[in-house]
């Protein structure tokens, strides 16, 4: 009994003191948000809250890349410190300035703190869809493809999809793209343009009829797919085939673009060699008018 109360006694005292804090050695540096993302062009803020005793203090933000530190000197960015806060300001964000962000916080005879760190994650929205319709070496006998191109987007995360519709009783297979995915890739300095992809033989030689091409300078990101076209002996009614972008984290609506697929080839020829007529016609009138001026002329 006699210990007992004796151990309510040491709690009731313990009560009545003034209770302790340990305080950690060394600065409280935080930063907030841990992550953020920005469109391309937009202004992005970085924030950084510390706590010290001394007046004299230095703040400074850097960027880690592969290990190293890189200080913001760019006039893009701005550093405001107010009340033991400061913050990061970078205007016109382009995706070189992707990448984590610290705040340091140095005080006389301590050791310098670095804040938890800001990830940077700069956004690119992919361009609308374009559809190419690329045309064989014959026309009359050739396999007719059809191509979607998009670019520019970043990150490279990104589904390039392709549907069809038909009133017919059409069964197509066609190609369709999720990024990363092992796919293809090429860097612009090795692969060929966008014009010459178009007008080359590259479905032809493709095994996944998928290619990415990335732009190391400004690392845009480029994106095809492509496929054959049924024959146009085959069908018996139109086909109209879409291509649209979807699943990108800077998108808020799926992008689309749409194709037809009927008489086109045909007609197109059709009307190619009527105009080849045509100006074979006008270029013989303008002989024959030549012929006959020349001729009274010299009558005369």
């Amino acid at each position: 009994m006699a210990k007992v109360m004796y151990l309510c006694l040491c709690f009731w005292l313990a009560a009545e003191l003034p209770g302790l804090t340990a305080t950690p050695e060394g600065l409280r540096v935080r930063q907030h948000p841990p992550h953020l993302s920005v469109m391309r062009g937009e202004t992005a803020t970085l924030s950084c809250h510390f706590k010290v005793e001394s007046l004299t203090y230095g703040v400074q933000w850097f960027k880690m890349k592969s290990g190293k530190r890189f200080i913001p000197k760019s006039s893009r960015q701005i550093l405001l410190e107010k009340n033991q806060t400061s913050s990061l300001v970078i205007t016109k964000v382009t995706l070189e300035d992707s990448g984590w962000y610290y705040c340091e916080v140095n005080v006389l005879q301590k050791d310098p703190e670095w804040g938890n760190g800001t990830e940077l994650i700069v956004l690119a929205a992919p361009s609308a869809p374009k559809i190419f319709l690329q045309t064989p070496s014959n026309p009359q006998t050739g396999r007719w493809a059809l191509l979607c191109l998009t670019g520019g987007f970043h990150p490279s995360t990104l589904t390039l999809i392709w549907t069809y519709q038909s009133t017919g009783d059409v069964q197509l297979s066609v190609t369709n793209c999720t990024l990363p995915a092992g796919n293809q890739h090429l860097n612009l300095s090795d692969a060929p343009t966008a014009s010459a992809l178009l007008s080359s033989d590259w479905l032809v030689n493709s095994t996944n009829q998928c290619l990415q091409v990335m732009d190391n300078h400004t690392q845009a990101v480029y994106l095809f797919s492509g496929f054959y076209l049924p024959l146009k002996q085959s069908l018996d009614t139109q086909i109209i085939f879409t291509c649209g972008v979807q699943d990108h984290p800077a998108m808020t609506t799926a992008l689309t673009t749409s194709f037809t697929w009927d008489a086109t080839p045909n007609e197109l020829i059709m009307h190619l060699n009527i105009a080849k007529m045509c100006f074979l016609s006008a270029v013989t009138v303008v002989f024959l008018l030549q012929a006959v001026k020349h001729f009274y002329t010299q009558r005369k």
